[in-house]
């Protein structure tokens, strides 16, 4: 993993595009789908037409499930309490196809309110929404997510 999360900083973010799901590791601001900015490799509005060139530029973020739920998993054994690992969950996901965005951001920022036209935005819980195998959060059936493992 190139990028390690950060809590509120360094994102997890799912990402659909031409029917496929990924995993990212990246800057939070470049979320704002809407919102110019020089940091994003030129691409002023991120959306449907403007994937291919922004998921080709971050493409050393990626980062596999299998990777994501080993590095959840080692975290988890060794901090077994408080709620640093809340750095794991994943802030966002982005359907390029659907042209959806949901956010669980966990501090003030609104992204969903940062929309290009014609997309849907919301801050909500979004996690049923990962395909099952894409579910880096989930071990023998349990969610990593749990607050007291044993």
């Amino acid at each position: 993993m190139k990028t390690e999360p950060v809590y509120a900083e360094h994102t997890i973010a799912g990402v659909c595009f031409q029917g496929i799901w990924r995993w990212y590791v990246t800057e939070r601001e470049y979320w704002f789908l809407n919102v110019e900015m020089e940091e994003r490799f030129g691409i002023h509005v991120l959306n449907e037409e403007t994937a291919a060139v922004f998921l080709e530029a971050i493409q050393e973020e990626q980062v596999s499930t299998a990777e994501l739920r080993c590095e959840l998993q080692h975290f988890r054994e060794k901090h077994r309490e408080g709620d640093e690992w809340l750095k794991y969950v994943p802030s966002f996901l982005v359907d390029f196809d659907q042209r959806l965005f949901f956010s669980m951001f966990p501090e003030p920022a609104s992204y969903e309110h940062y929309m290009p036209e014609g997309w849907t935005g919301s801050y909500s819980n979004f996690l049923e929404r990962v395909p099952e195998t894409e579910c880096y959060w989930k071990s023998q059936g349990r969610s990593l997510f749990e607050e007291n493992l044993v």
